[in-house]
């Protein structure tokens, strides 16, 4: 998107003195539109996205005013390079209005997407299908940060309990009387044909969808020295939807440069 103003139909007919002032009240007036431009993106995204980090509000950005021939150019843009992580262009855009497009996977639903694990009755499995994606559920045994995110170390224990493929023997305790075999805490895969099994089907009463499943190892109250098991949702999967758009990125830029400009450059030029 490109806004352009042309300075003699701002001032109709312009003078000597003012075709001194218009470079520098200009300059002062676009950068003044950007920077107000940049406040506003960063406070619809607090408004529009559920716990945005700071590393995503604060990634709408601008280049100032520089001479470019007889103009002036000048852009605001969203950080489109992240040290260690995802660029905010990359997993905003589909976000944007008139953009719009698949919603961006993360490094995490990519890996899930390409490793094979073992669900809970002992069949390897993808750990999603394509067109679905996982998303943290309400459970309390997902470990929130400050920003209500779950944790990447969280993330990183999923990928690697799953990634180890732990077996229905070892969830079931079924060689060991009963006993929950080789850790007291990981998580496991059910996908819809498991949770189809009476088995399974009335030990996760309270879930009917498939996700990733955390699991703990806890004295069994009815039987003295032995362990039951407890099952707790902490992903469901979900859709893979295409963008909201919800952020009006285009309008905002346009009518806040716009407005902001030519006030700013009007009142340059007074002074």
């Amino acid at each position: 998107m490109q806004v352009e103003f042309d300075a003699r139909e701002l001032l109709g007919r312009i003078n000597e003195l003012d075709k001194v002032q218009i470079p520098n009240a200009a300059t002062k007036a676009v950068n003044k539109a950007l920077f107000d431009t940049r406040a506003r993106l960063r406070d619809e995204a607090k408004s529009v996205f559920r716990n945005p980090v700071p590393f995503t509000v604060n990634s709408f950005l601008y280049e100032k005013a520089s001479p470019d021939g007889d103009n002036l150019k000048a852009r605001a843009f969203i950080r489109d390079q992240a040290s260690g992580g995802n660029a905010p262009s990359n997993y905003l855009n589909p976000q944007i209005r008139g953009r719009g497009g698949r919603s961006f996977m993360t490094r995490f639903q990519q890996r899930l997407l390409q490793m094979p694990v073992m669900t809970i009755d002992g069949r390897t499995v993808q750990a999603k299908e394509p067109g679905t994606m996982m998303r943290p559920s309400g459970s309390a045994k997902v470990r929130r940060n400050r920003y209500g995110n779950m944790t990447p170390g969280q993330y990183g224990q999923i990928l690697s309990a799953l990634k180890g493929g732990v077996s229905s023997a070892d969830l079931m305790g079924g060689n060991n009387n009963g006993m929950f075999s080789p850790v007291n805490q990981s998580y496991t895969y059910l996908d819809e044909l498991a949770l189809d099994d009476p088995y399974f089907r009335n030990r996760f009463v309270n879930y009917r969808k498939p996700g990733i499943y955390k699991i703990e190892r806890v004295s069994n109250p009815n039987k003295k020295g032995m362990k039951q098991l407890r099952y707790y949702k902490v992903m469901s999967q979900i859709p893979l939807q295409d963008g909201k758009q919800r952020l009006n990125f285009f309008g905002i830029a346009n009518d806040t440069i716009t407005s902001v400009f030519l006030r700013e450059f009007k009142n340059n030029i007074l002074r």
